[in-house]
């Protein structure tokens, strides 16, 4: 019941004061519709850029290494489509369009860049490549002059920009190229005086194997002479043993030729060879003196390792001649292989230490070659690597790389009708604000009235 009551003192309120309503109403309505046939119109031109991202796929890398700072030199700077809008309101850009259309304000001199600015709303479509323009002004040609200058100015700009990036890059690679080129023919240098005066790395390969050969060869013959001194010591023992005297000292001749066991050892390995390695041994030596050597021992092959056993017999004149002539034979040959053994082993020592001398002078040798070419090849490389990304910065500042990632998919076109103000919406805005500001004063009236009678009867 009271909520009835309620109610209906409102609608009493709203109908006591429906003049004071429709007086408010009516003002508001007026005050809008001169604002709308007041107010100047104003044109809206819209035009649509199809951008492609530059660089967007480069992924950003640590920089490590020359060849990292030669790529991100070489690089096209990364425009994403958020870019392309920031870059699109640019003072270059703005400057080119107020010069090319001579824009004035109304005393007649150039427009500013902010005022121009103003005039213009860009933005991303969401989830496209799509630029939207929009330049509002109230001349509808010069709102679409206006938007098209903006799309060249822009795409110039961002060809000038990739232009000069890629001009500094060449640049900045060119100057690299000479250092490298300098360093190149430094190395080139290196590597051709060393050419020139170092040892053949292949001659000293081939002289090693060939003093390797002859001392097989050396000491092949060695064993061979020890074994037959041995021989020729068994049989003079076995001659005095029987009565038969000796010219030699035989026990000074033992105690000079013990036998080294290094050498039987090492000997013991190639036993198997020793027939080839004496062939190459007799190829390989020049000199005279080891020919004689090679050939007395060569004798003496018949009677290696051969067992010496005598018969003895006193009976006659004619046995004792015999073995007198044969200890004789065999106390000169001893005597011969005793010297022979000494002039074998001073010549292994000898070719043992050319040996040790050719394989540090190869070491040597190989090092400085491998460093030697391996300095060029880095330096070889490192000229290549610049002289690619030349030409690629070279081929990249040639393009018009502006013009190939921007397209203008809808051109500005001249509007018909004004964006604002917008009459019908001005004429709904002001009844709806008069209702609203007329039932608020309404209701204010009666809730003054009503508390002025209270507070009278209050005070009587």
């Amino acid at each position: 019941m009271e909520q009835e009551i309620s109610l209906r003192e409102l609608i009493e309120v709203l109908l006591k004061n429906k003049k004071l309503i429709a007086i408010i109403t009516g003002v508001s309505l007026i005050f809008s519709l001169i604002l709308s046939f007041t107010t100047p119109p104003v044109y809206e031109a819209r035009t649509t850029l199809l951008v492609n991202p530059i660089g967007a796929q480069q992924k950003s890398k640590e920089i490590t290494s020359s060849m990292d700072v030669l790529d991100t030199i070489s690089q096209y700077p990364e425009i994403s489509v958020q870019t392309y809008k920031e870059q699109f309101l640019s003072a270059e850009v703005l400057k080119g369009t107020i010069d090319e259309l001579g824009l004035k304000s109304e005393d007649g001199q150039a427009i500013s860049i902010r005022s121009l600015r103003n005039k213009v709303t860009v933005e991303v479509i969401d989830n496209t490549n799509l630029i939207k323009v929009t330049v509002r002004d109230g001349n509808p040609q010069l709102a679409a002059e206006i938007a098209n200058t903006l799309n060249e100015k822009f795409i110039d700009y961002i060809t000038a920009m990739t232009k000069r990036k890629s001009m500094q890059a060449v640049q900045a690679i060119t100057e690299q190229l000479e250092e490298e080129k300098k360093a190149l023919d430094e190395e080139a240098k290196k590597k051709r005086d060393y050419l020139m005066n170092a040892q053949d790395i292949e001659a000293l390969n081939q002289e090693i194997e060939a003093l390797r050969n002859q001392l097989t060869a050396y000491k092949s013959l060695l064993i061979d002479t020890e074994k037959q001194i041995e021989s020729d010591l068994l049989s003079l023992k076995t001659m005095e043993q029987n009565g038969i005297g000796s010219n030699v000292d035989i026990a000074a001749i033992e105690a000079k030729i013990q036998l080294k066991n290094e050498v039987k050892n090492e000997l013991g390995q190639i036993a198997g060879t020793q027939t080839s390695t004496n062939n190459n041994a007799n190829g390989n030596d020049n000199g005279n003196g080891d020919n004689n050597l090679i050939n007395n021992s060569s004798s003496n092959d018949s009677v290696i390792e051969q067992a010496i056993e005598i018969k003895l017999s006193n009976s006659s004149n004619l046995s004792n001649a015999i073995l007198t002539a044969q200890k004789t034979q065999i106390e000169t040959r001893l005597v011969q292989n005793v010297s022979e053994k000494e002039v074998l082993e001073k010549k292994i020592e000898e070719i043992q230490q050319r040996l040790s001398d050719l394989r540090a002078t190869l070491a040597t040798e190989e090092y400085k070659y491998n460093e030697v070419m391996r300095n060029y090849e880095l330096a070889e490389a490192s000229f290549e690597a610049y002289q690619i990304k030349k030409n690629e910065a070279e081929q990249n500042a040639a393009a018009d790389i502006g013009r190939a990632s921007i397209i203008v998919s809808s051109p500005a076109v001249v509007p018909e009708v004004p964006s604002s103000p917008n009459k019908k919406l001005n004429l709904g805005i002001g009844i709806v604000l008069g209702l609203m500001i007329g039932v608020l004063v309404a209701f204010f009236r009666e809730y003054w009235k009503n508390s002025a009678v209270e507070a009278t009867k209050k005070s009587s």
